[in-house]
């Protein structure tokens, strides 16, 4: 992420009675970060917009990761890097403007290239978000997943809850019919990250401009979404596709040629 991030305090919290670290050198299963919604969060509503409310999850996700040593020094390190493949989310409430807010994360496992994580964002006592994702490990040179090293998977504590959506790694997801509605997008600067790629973000700025710009709710309660292709400095504009199905909307971005994410969201 770029350097505009609202100001952001990383702590580790005290573990419950009875757990404990399952990593070398005290590493928490849980970490938490403290953040507050500054005004550039947030859309014209005064509301936390879905690109900064990913922005949240992601920050919090790299700098637990980093204290594994598997995060962004991994990536100068060993040439490799964590990829967003599948998430859903679950949002009861967007903060507000101004709003202090905590995200916790933790790790729920790590298989073959593949790694599993949880969030839960809080505004004081309110739970306001819940989300897991699923991530693949890859080789920064090849662009191909590979194994994650056996002393990354060993420094990573993993917490016993019970994640958010248990299927999610199963999930499969419909892409809207040909034919739907869709908004074309411009590709910015902005929008990449030090992958060379689209930052994962910023699918979700796509996504809620679409649904703003075509006349859908714009702030979804779920949202469920899998990564399909990276998008490159060579894409110009990103096509997203909008499909009503009953209380939910699926989407797709993608291009002439290929598709890069596509899910669905909920109203209900």
């Amino acid at each position: 992420m770029g350097s505009s991030e609202p100001a952001m305090s990383p702590r580790n919290p005290e573990k419950p009675s009875g757990q404990r670290d399952a990593a070398a050198g005290g590493i928490s299963q849980e970490f938490i970060l403290d953040g507050r919604v500054s005004y550039w969060n947030v859309d014209r509503d005064n509301l936390l917009s879905l690109r900064s409310l990913s922005a949240f999850l992601q920050e919090a996700a790299i700098k637990h990761a980093d204290q594994c040593g598997a995060g962004a020094q991994a990536k100068a390190a060993r040439g490799e890097s964590w990829v967003l493949h599948k998430m859903a989310v679950s949002v009861s409430r967007y903060p507000r403007y101004e709003e202090a807010l905590r995200v916790t994360t933790w790790s729920t496992g790590i298989r073959s290239f593949k790694g599993y994580r949880d969030f839960r964002v809080h505004c004081g006592e309110e739970l306001v978000v819940r989300a897991s994702s699923v991530w693949l490990y890859l080789d920064l040179a090849s662009k191909g997943i590979c194994r994650v090293p056996r002393d990354v998977a060993e420094g990573f504590p993993t917490h016993p809850a019970a994640p958010f959506s248990p299927g999610l790694e199963k999930l499969r997801l419909a892409p809207p019919a040909e034919g739907s509605v869709g908004r074309d997008i411009s590709v910015r600067y902005s929008d990449y990250d030090g992958n060379g790629h689209v930052n994962n973000t910023a699918y979700f700025d796509y996504l809620q401009t679409a649904l703003a710009t075509l006349g859908f709710p714009q702030r979804p309660g779920e949202i469920q979404i899998q990564y399909l292709r990276e998008i490159t400095p060579a894409v110009g504009q990103v096509r997203v596709s909008l499909e009503r199905r009953d209380a939910d909307v699926a989407f797709s971005l993608g291009s002439a040629a290929e598709v890069f994410a596509h899910g669905r969201v909920g109203h209900g």
